[in-house]
């Protein structure tokens, strides 16, 4: 009793849900938005990055069970929407052709369209930002105002898979090239509780390199885990911050979108799990109460993939 009542008089908790790229692994995070909701966990910030960057914007527009139902039905339909290359040509091939892109993104666009339910970030219930990378000065750019689809669209611009996306003049490609986890915004922007919806798996081991490009990809998203761990790091101890575990994730192709299902429900079992285990109890003032996660608690640096 007396922890519930010292619970009861903490002041409230500024929380932030953190969604980080990660393509078709995206799936995931929708086991574990689930598993918050239930346990009556919302946010009063959410941002995203890349596919993060779609999830998350459909739930600043409605944090609720219902539209995470609508993202799992979503997902559930997305292999047949042509969102990624099949990959009817050797990868080599796709990326010795002219252009800058081996696919345009208006499937992509139809996709946003369809799931959001508002067209401005102004229209959203929640706050909501997402980041992108400016194509020619490199630069980490968070959106927060006017339309929301071409943000998003450009925070999803996987570089040599999709195009940039030009806004007000300037063009932008992933936001996971500059943040893909980004944690470091919402302690910027005064979050104190952070819940992470990271759909890396920390002790999946990457596959050895064996062709230029599969080092090319290692070294991408070696920098993008190197950030990550950097941010983790400079956290005050004051910040509560929870990493969600996905799971054991499938070792599946970036273009393949038919294991949804299975990574929705690994993500919920597992998230639900960590959670129960934190507070024991589904109330708000009990789930406000999830410890913070000590540096020497989390995830050991090491040169996996995100």
């Amino acid at each position: 009793m007396s922890r519930l009542r010292d619970l009861l008089r903490r002041k409230p908790r500024r929380t932030a849900f953190v969604l980080s790229g990660g393509g078709n692994l995206g799936a995931l995070q929708v086991g574990m938005l689930r598993a918050l909701f239930e346990r009556r966990v919302v946010p009063d910030l959410v941002l995203g990055c890349s596919v993060g960057a779609l999830n998350g914007a459909a739930v600043a527009a409605e944090p609720s069970l219902a539209m995470v139902g609508r993202l799992q039905d979503l997902w559930r339909g997305i292999a047949d929407e042509d969102v990624m290359p099949a990959g009817l040509l050797p990868t080599t091939v796709q990326l010795a052709r002219k252009g800058v892109a081996i696919h345009d993104n208006a499937n992509l666009r139809r996709v946003v369209e369809e799931v959001l339910p508002v067209d401005r970030f102004e229209e959203l219930t929640v706050p909501f930002q997402c980041v992108a990378a400016a194509l020619n000065e490199g630069t980490e750019t968070w959106f927060d105002e006017g339309h929301l689809v071409e943000p998003i669209l450009a925070s999803s611009a996987l570089p040599a898979v999709y195009p940039p996306v030009e806004i007000d003049g300037v063009k932008y490609l992933d936001g996971a090239i500059v943040n893909d986890v980004p944690v470091s915004r919402a302690v910027a922007l005064g979050a104190d509780r952070i819940f992470v919806l990271h759909v890396g798996s920390w002790d999946r081991p990457r596959p050895e390199p064996k062709r230029p490009i599969d080092m090319a990809m290692y070294a991408y998203w070696l920098a993008r885990r190197s950030r990550f761990q950097r941010d983790l790091a400079s956290i005050p101890s004051s910040i509560e911050v929870l990493v969600l575990p996905p799971g054991a994730t499938p070792l599946i192709r970036y273009n393949d979108f038919g294991h949804s299902d299975e990574m929705i429900a690994t993500a919920y079992q597992a998230t639900s799990a960590f959670l129960d285990a934190q507070g024991g109890d589904r109330s708000d003032d009990l789930a406000a109460a999830v410890p913070h996660v000590r540096p020497e608690d989390r995830p050991p640096a090491s040169v996996e993939e995100p």
